[in-house]
C-alpha cells in the first residue's frame, strides 16, 4: 500500500511541536535482507581489519619495507580502510536493523558523515598522488628520488587538509533530530505515523551547504582524480611502448620466430616482463576507482537533482546507496590489502615475514614437535624394513 500518495503527514501533534523534518522511511530492513547483509558486512569486517592489521604491522615494522618509496602512501591508504571499516557496525545498524529512533547520539551520528567523506576523498587524491610519482619517476627519471621523496610528505599533509575541510560540511548538516515519520511499509494509517529521532540530514530546504559538498565531491573528489590517473597511466603507456620500440630497434629484444612475442637477449629487456604487470596493473587501479566510487557519486548526485521521487526512481536510489555503494566501499576497504599484495612480490614477502613473527609461541612448538615425531616415525619405518 502506497500511504505517501493516500496519506499526508499527519502526526498528531500541535503546531508548535511539529518536527520540522518530514521522513518516509521503513524502521527496519525485512530480516529476508538484513540477515544476509549483517552476515556479508560482519565476514567483510572481520577480513577488512585482519588483513589491515597485517598491513599496518608490515609497514611499521619490515625493514625492507621502511625505506620503500611506496610506503608513506600505502599506510595513508591502511588508515583510511581501519577508518571506513570501523563505520560498518554504525551501517548496519542506521541503515538494515533501525533507522528509527536513533539511539547513538549526535555526535556518532556527525562522526559517522564525516569519516565516510574523508575516506571518499582522501583515498582518490592519495591514488592519485602516487600515479602522479610514478609517472614522473618513470617518464622523466631525470628527476632525482631525493626531489620525489622531499614532495611526498607535504603533498599527502595538503590531501589531509583539504579532505577533513570536505568534511566539514557534512558534521553541519548531519545531526540527531526529531521527525515526523511515514513508515511506507505499514498497512494502517495507525501505524504509519511517528515522531522519532533520527539521523539525518537537517538544514532547512533548499540546503545550499549539502548541496555545495555533495557537488563538490563528485567534481573535485572523483572527476577530477579519474581523468587524472587516467590520463597519466595513458602517458606511461605511450612511454613504455615508445621505449619497448626503441630497444627492439637497438636489439635488446629479439622477435619469436612465430611471431608471437619479443624473447629477452638483453638484460635490459627484462624491463618488458615488469611492464607488462604495470600495464595490466594500472588498467586495474582505473577501473577500480570508477567501479567503488560511482554508485556512491550517482546517488548523491540524484539527491541533489531529482525533485519528484516516483517509486521507480526511489528504488533507483536505493539499491544504488544501500546495496552497491556502501557495500563496494567497504569491499574495496577490504580488499586493499590483498590487492597490495597480489601487485607486489616485494610487499607479500614482508606480510608473510609479518606473519611469522606473529606466529604464537605455542604453535612453533607444535611444528617443532610435529617435526621431531615425523621423523621418528620415518626412521622407525626404515628400521622395519
Amino acid at each position: 500500500m502506497n500511504l505517501s500518495e493516500s496519506f499526508v503527514f499527519n502526526c498528531n501533534v500541535s503546531p508548535s511541536e511539529m518536527p520540522k523534518l518530514h521522513i518516509s522511511v521503513t524502521q527496519a530492513e525485512p530480516l529476508a535482507i538484513a540477515v544476509p547483509m549483517t552476515v556479508f558486512y560482519c565476514a567483510v569486517f572481520l577480513f577488512g581489519i585482519g588483513f589491515c592489521s597485517v598491513c599496518l604491522l608490515t609497514l611499521l615494522m619490515d625493514a625492507q619495507m621502511k625505506v620503500s618509496a611506496i610506503r608513506l602512501y600505502l599506510l595513508n591508504l591502511i588508515i583510511l580502510d581501519i577508518l571506513q571499516l570501523i563505520t560498518i557496525p554504525v551501517t548496519l545498524y542506521r541503515y538494515y536493523w533501525e533507522s528509527y529512533p536513533w539511539r547513538l547520539g549526535a555526535t556518532v551520528c556527525k562522526v559517522y558523515f564525516m569519516v565516510r567523506q574523508l575516506y571518499c576523498a582522501t583515498t582518490s587524491w592519495v591514488i592519485m598522488s602516487f600515479t602522479t610519482e610514478r609517472y614522473v619517476a618513470i617518464c622523466h627519471t631525470v628527476w632525482s628520488v631525493n626531489s620525489l621523496k622531499r614532495f611526498r610528505a607535504p603533498c599527502l599533509l595538503c590531501v589531509w587538509g583539504i579532505s577533513i575541510i570536505s568534511a566539514v560540511p557534512f558534521a553541519l548538516v548531519y545531526d540527531q533530530a526529531e521527525a515526523c515519520i511515514l513508515d511506507y511499509t505499514a498497512t494502517t494509517p495507525e501505524e504509519a505515523f511517528h515522531v522519532s529521532t533520527m539521523c539525518e540530514m537537517t538544514e532547512p530546504p533548499p540546503g545550499n551547504i549539502y548541496k555545495a559538498a555533495l557537488l563538490l565531491r563528485a567534481a573535485i573528489f572523483f572527476v577530477v582524480p579519474l581523468l587524472t590517473i587516467f590520463t597519466l597511466n595513458l602517458l606511461i603507456l605511450i612511454y613504455l611502448k615508445r621505449n619497448g620500440r626503441q630497444r627492439r630497434s637497438m636489439c635488446l629484444t629479439r622477435v619469436d620466430p612465430d611471431g608471437r612475442r619479443d624473447v629477452q637477449c638483453h638484460q635490459n629487456g627484462k624491463l618488458l616482463l615488469h611492464e607488462k604487470r604495470a600495464l595490466k596493473l594500472m588498467g586495474a587501479v582505473v577501473v577500480a576507482f570508477f567501479v567503488f566510487n560511482f554508485p556512491d557519486i550517482a546517488s548523491s548526485l540524484m539527491q541533489v537533482y531529482i525533485v519528484v521521487w516516483s517509486d521507480t526512481v526511489l528504488s533507483m536510489y536505493t539499491i544504488l546507496k544501500s546495496y552497491l555503494s556502501l557495500p563496494l566501499w567497504y569491499i574495496n576497504g577490504a580488499m586493499d590489502p590483498l590487492l597490495f599484495c597480489i601487485s607486489s612480490r616485494t610487499f607479500r614477502r614482508a606480510c608473510w615475514r609479518t606473519l611469522r613473527r606473529l606466529r604464537p609461541r605455542s604453535y612453533k612448538r607444535l611444528l617443532w614437535w610435529w617435526s621431531i615425531t615425523s621423523s621418528r616415525g620415518e626412521d622407525n619405518a626404515e628400521r622395519k624394513e
